[in-house]
């Protein structure tokens, strides 16, 4: 199923790319006139300060696969096939041998088409311009050298194709002819996969892979190697190659992330337009508001419940690509998991009081460490694949899973960010996110419980009690710093830096010991500092608060630390949100205004804890 919607992909892309070609970059043109002399002499196409031409100009070259047997590609190839020439370590006899090969492919070409760019070629070598030429300074063994006749590269032009049509179609077919797996249809057959997947697309892969090879008669069905027991037509195989290979290549269609060990990519067949990307990681707000509204004013194009998601997740193990994960579903059911993934994770933020959607790479980034900044600058998270990251390797890719498919969450999830929320003392909207979007998709929360788990701050969320125990430490929090800023006194450390820790795993120990330094805060406000006003609004808050719990909880299992610590998330912004309304006029609050803070001075970090 896969490789027959990756064909299907290729049938729709409109890719051009002829059989047996792919674009690869050639660094060094040579051109001829058409007796075959020179026209000058080598072009460096190489652009070190351009990362799409590092390495020469990308062209459609002849391409198959080349394993460890001589096989020269047509007018354009390495410096081995195409002069003969040396490099470190190679083998006079091999090279001598590919460079033969090379010129026999190209007298064999100007036979077969004697009115395309062959027999000038043939003429280069035979009049000996070829044994005149040293290589260019900077030449490497893996650079492509190609020629041009009278200006036109000579390997993409019409002979060209047609004659290594042939060629590569007798190097990689079986010599049969059968049903083809992908097609269905009697056509004649591969003995291999005609291309490889270039490395550097395919995660753990030490070399260019192949989506589908035996190589040994062990591999094989009946002990059979190659695609004996695979058939496979030389059409679908190219095409699926390509079509995957263009996909990990796209920053559009494909995504990885240092140190998670495979790269997905994804596609959507039958005409629809919505790109399921651009709505959960770059949070494009056309396609968010567009899915949003579909359902609610009936807009819903007929095409997306005729279009499917694909997405292949891939990894590499020397020179095999693994499929870690193939997905095909509707267009129309991929739309509802957004909708539920928005629903499920999105929080309001401590800092500005608006409810945010977080990018599916963010919520992985705040899943691993953060390192706090030297001289209480700003910190940062450990980046992916660092050393002591400490982020599950295939978090991101989970996490996507779920958004789009509405796949469950890493088991785990939960008490790894809890930990290291404990652990950096730092909660930001994503990690709160996380910690919502957890909660709200644990398989034993029924369902009348996971609506009370609401983006904002629910009043009339009482039970567990431990989310209202976090709501009462955001409270004593924000008392302390209230009154260590009217005595003008800097805080090294404040409540909440001090306790957070271990009030998550027990909220009793830390509530009923703050209980106490509370009041001694309350009656500082009230007679050394003269804020009575502000003194009873604290008082009032709390007591509201406790006479909502019946006992304040003790030690706390998974899901009460999550309630503790949502709480005293939605607790702090509901306060600052009341603040800024009440700043401009918008509302009246009984709370002191805060001081004019600077806002975070990193993106994607939110407050400390």
């Amino acid at each position: 199923m896969l490789l027959q919607r990756l064909v299907e992909y290729a049938d729709t892309s409109g890719d051009n790319t002829p059989k047996f070609y792919a674009r690869k970059p050639v660094r060094w043109s040579l051109d001829l006139d058409g007796s075959g002399v020179p026209r000058g002499g080598f072009v460096d196409t190489a652009n070190k300060d351009d990362p799409n031409h590092r390495f020469g100009v990308p062209r459609l070259v002849p391409a198959v696969t080349r394993t460890v047997g001589i096989s020269p590609v047509l007018a354009v190839d390495n410096g081995e096939y195409v002069f003969g020439w040396l490099s470190e370590g190679a083998k006079p006899e091999r090279v001598a041998t590919q460079h033969d090969a090379f010129r026999a492919l190209i007298t064999a070409w100007a036979a077969a088409e004697p009115d395309g760019p062959g027999p000038a070629i043939v003429a280069f070598y035979r009049d000996g311009h070829a044994g005149r030429l040293a290589p260019p300074p900077g030449w490497v063994r893996g650079d492509l050298i190609g020629f041009s006749v009278d200006g036109e590269y000579a390997a993409d032009t019409a002979p060209a194709r047609r004659f290594w049509a042939e060629v590569a179609g007798d190097r990689k077919g079986s010599g049969r002819s059968g049903l083809c797996l992908v097609c269905g249809q009697v056509q004649p057959l591969l003995q291999t996969v005609p291309q490889l997947i270039p490395r550097r697309w395919v995660p753990g892969a030490t070399q260019n892979a192949s989506l589908v090879s035996m190589n040994e008669a062990a591999h094989g069905y009946e002990l059979q190697k190659s695609l004996t027991n695979t058939p496979i037509c030389a059409d679908c195989g190219l095409k699926f190659t390509t079509a995957l290979t263009g996909l990990l290549s796209d920053p559009l269609h494909s995504t990885a992330l240092s140190g998670q060990n495979a790269r997905l990519a994804w596609w959507v067949l039958g005409g629809s337009t919505f790109d399921p990307w651009a709505t959960v990681e770059q949070l494009d707000p056309a396609q968010i508001r567009n899915l949003i509204s579909g359902p609610a004013d009936g807009t819903e194009a007929t095409v997306d419940d005729l279009s499917r998601y694909c997405s292949v997740t891939v990894g590499g193990n020397v020179a095999r690509v693994v499929v870690r994960d193939w997905v095909e579903q509707p267009i129309s059911r991929v739309k509802d998991n957004i909708r539920a993934w928005f629903d499920d994770h999105q929080i309001v933020d401590a800092w500005t009081g608006e409810v945010v959607r977080i990018k599916v790479s963010q919520l992985a980034r705040a899943a691993g460490r953060f390192e706090a900044g030297r001289n209480g600058g700003p910190g940062n998270w450990t980046k992916f694949g660092a050393s002591g990251e400490h982020r599950p390797p295939d978090m991101f890719h989970r996490l996507l899973r779920a958004a789009l498919l509405k796949q469950p969450l890493p088991p785990k999830l939960l008490h790894h960010v809890i930990n290291r929320i404990r652990i950096d003392g730092r909660l930001d909207p994503a990690r709160a996110a996380l910690i919502r979007l957890a909660l709200r998709r644990h398989p034993t929360l029924p369902p009348h419980a996971r609506e009370r788990l609401t983006p904002t701050l629910n009043v009339e969320h009482k039970q567990p009690p431990a989310y209202v125990a976090g709501r009462i430490f955001a409270v004593m929090d924000d008392l302390q710093r209230t009154v260590s800023r009217v005595a003008d006194q800097r805080l090294n450390t404040t409540f909440a830096e001090r306790y957070f820790g271990r009030a998550i795993d027990n909220p009793q120990v830390v509530i009923v010991s703050g209980r106490r330094t509370v009041q001694a805060w309350l009656k500082r406000l009230r007679g050394p500092l003269r804020r009575p006003a502000w003194s009873n609004a604290y008082e009032r808050r709390l007591d509201d608060l406790f006479v909502q719990l019946d006992a304040i909880p003790g030690a706390a299992v998974l899901t009460d630390k999550a309630q503790f610590i949502l709480g005293y998330h939605q607790q702090r912004a509901e306060m600052r949100t009341e603040r800024l309304a009440a700043a401009a006029n918008k509302k009246n609050t009984d709370l002191p205004p805060e001081p004019n803070d600077v806002a975070p001075t990193t993106d994607d970090e939110g407050d400390d804890a």
